[in-house]
């Protein structure tokens, strides 16, 4: 099933709202600048372009986002409104199964600013993840591939094994037509290897090297999966706050610019549209407390 558009869904949506609900135009000229920023800043921040793959944890990036801009609280309140409006569209129409927006509240509860994995969280993940399969060995993959590129889900999702150079620990991404080059640590060297050797065993005549990280049956593995794989495994490391496959994306920025990146270098790393969306990490930097 192909995914839903998000752009599209939001034409869709405006379209009911002036002629399926009768709206003002005022109305429909506020819902479209706020689904228009929404759209805009899921793209650039996050690299999600599909309904289905926004998160309750994007959309609280995209409010802290404005209050970062000195959106006034009254604005940020309508912008949730329309927010949410629009992702109850999407569950009447049955174009997204779980509203995201339902747990995202007013923007007074937004001085906590998006998940940061501590090192020790990282190392508890990685201490209840078992080597023994081929499952066991994929999820840990995943996880250090995550964590030490900081590419999306989505793009993750997609790569097959030629787009890794294993020697210079280069791999090549690509969302939509765009493409970059992101580099990895030596433990997704390692852990690449033993993946490719336990796919090849496990699924014999099935395996197919241009989709990397597969399913039980030996298709490409979903971005529904992989978040029920993460929380699965918080869950067993005892880790009793939310965190998402996004989390990573967060802590490999900050962990960058912690280290003295430079933050133009680490835009082009991240697939970032504008350096704003690389500058909410570099403000992060002094409000949050790390141990990376």
């Amino acid at each position: 099933m192909e995914k839903d558009d998000l752009e599209k869904n939001i034409r869709d949506y405006l379209y009911f709202a002036e002629f399926g609900e009768n709206k003002s135009i005022n109305t429909i000229v506020s819902l479209k600048k706020d689904l228009s920023q929404l759209s805009e800043y899921l793209l650039g921040m996050e690299k999600v372009s599909y309904s289905e793959d926004i998160t309750s944890v994007m959309l609280r990036g995209f409010l802290i986002y404005l209050q970062e801009h000195k959106i006034s609280k009254r604005t940020l309140n309508r912008k949730l409104s329309s927010v949410r409006s629009f992702f109850r569209y999407l569950i009447r129409n049955k174009i997204i199964y779980q509203n995201p927006a339902e747990v995202v509240v007013s923007p007074s509860f937004y001085a906590q600013k998006p998940d940061i994995l501590t090192l020790e969280e990282i190392n508890k993940l990685r201490d209840v993840i078992s080597l023994k399969n081929a499952n066991g060995i994929r999820d840990r993959l995943m996880i250090e591939l995550l964590y030490s590129s900081g590419i999306t889900t989505v793009e993750m999702l997609g790569v097959g094994e030629n787009v890794f150079d294993l020697d210079r620990r280069e791999l090549r991404v690509a969302n939509g037509k765009a493409s970059r080059i992101v580099f990895f640590s030596q433990r997704v060297r390692e852990y690449f290897k033993q993946y490719v050797e336990a796919k090849k065993e496990k699924y014999k005549e099935k395996y197919n090297p241009d989709i990397l990280f597969v399913n039980g049956s030996g298709k490409r593995l979903s971005d529904r999966s992989l978040r029920r794989i993460i929380d699965r495994y918080a869950l067993k490391a005892k880790i009793d706050r939310e965190i998402s496959p996004y989390s990573f994306r967060h802590t490999f920025a900050i962990h960058m610019l912690s280290n003295g990146m430079d933050i133009l270098y680490l835009k082009e790393l991240m697939g970032h549209v504008t350096i704003d969306s690389t500058k909410l990490y570099e403000n992060m930097i002094n409000s949050v407390s790390i141990k990376l």
